[in-house]
């Protein structure tokens, strides 16, 4: 629902700060919002369950999009600017003079998982993994490979960095995202529960991601690219697995590697 339509003439509204810079990214995970830009991902924000505060953008956006922003159930602003006002915000041609402010979903934590897991689930625990960028093709393939949820370790980024929300698609706002905060006694809870820990990791004892065991719940770890998956997590893990590679080829980048071992995964575990 519209609450509010505004003209502006300029950016320099406090309330539009949150929309103008890239720089302080922290800043806006504390307050508990966050931003979305491009059409495709302020319509999969508006159609979300997801809170939307306020919508940034030009007449013609405007105009394409009223009858979705007026049935949205939250309370929202609209601020309308020219194209060339809006084109002066750093990094125009990603948000297409159409953006949009969110607030970040409740923290969930590992108790959500023990209490609703389903005979077969699939989850992405990320360790280490600080790329925004990474992290959002990483939550896209997630969503396109039907990964129930996202266990995000204390050493990676926030999946709603802007960054991350932007290389997501949107896709971010239909998976739910799991805080762990302690490592080795949230693992460990999850493994009791029935969850299969599955490292992508090359060691004396892996195997190829075909020949993974079966299993009807697991969960594929992904570490950075540089040091790769912390040594307290590896010592939780039940399995070591890596993708077969033309020799001569160190790795492929994380987040592309997320799809091939997701999409040799869906094939290895329990129907």
């Amino acid at each position: 629902m519209i609450t509010a339509v505004h003209h502006i003439t300029s950016l320099d509204l406090p309330v539009l700060e949150p929309f103008k810079t890239l720089r302080r990214p922290i800043e806006h995970l504390q307050q508990g919002i966050f931003v979305a830009e491009g059409e495709k991902v302020i319509v999969r924000l508006l159609e979300s369950s997801l809170t939307v505060l306020s919508i940034l953008l030009s007449q013609d956006w405007f105009d394409k999009h009223h009858s979705l922003i007026e049935s949205n159930r939250n309370g929202i602003i609209v601020y309308l600017g020219e194209k060339k006002l809006l084109e002066t915000i750093v990094g125009h041609e990603l948000h297409q003079s159409i953006m949009g402010l969110g607030t970040v979903p409740d923290q969930l934590h590992a108790g959500y998982l023990t209490e609703r897991q389903n005979k077969r689930s699939l989850y992405v625990l990320v360790d280490g993994i600080t790329n925004a960028e990474n992290m959002g093709v990483i939550v896209r393939n997630c969503v396109c490979f039907n990964v129930d949820a996202l266990l995000v370790l204390p050493s990676s980024c926030d999946p709603y960095l802007r960054r991350s929300v932007r290389n997501s698609m949107g896709n971010i706002f239909q998976l739910p995202v799991i805080y762990i905060r302690n490592t080795t006694e949230e693992i460990r809870l999850l493994q009791e529960s029935g969850i299969r820990f599955i490292a992508a990791h090359p060691h004396s004892s892996s195997v190829k991601i075909q020949q993974s065991k079966k299993a009807e719940k697991c969960c594929i770890v992904l570490g950075a690219e540089g040091h790769g998956i912390s040594s307290e997590v590896l010592g939780l893990c039940d399995e070591f697995v890596t993708i077969p590679m033309r020799p001569g080829v160190d790795s492929l980048n994380v987040a592309s590697a997320s799809a091939v071992l997701l999409w040799e995964l869906q094939k290895t575990m329990k129907p």
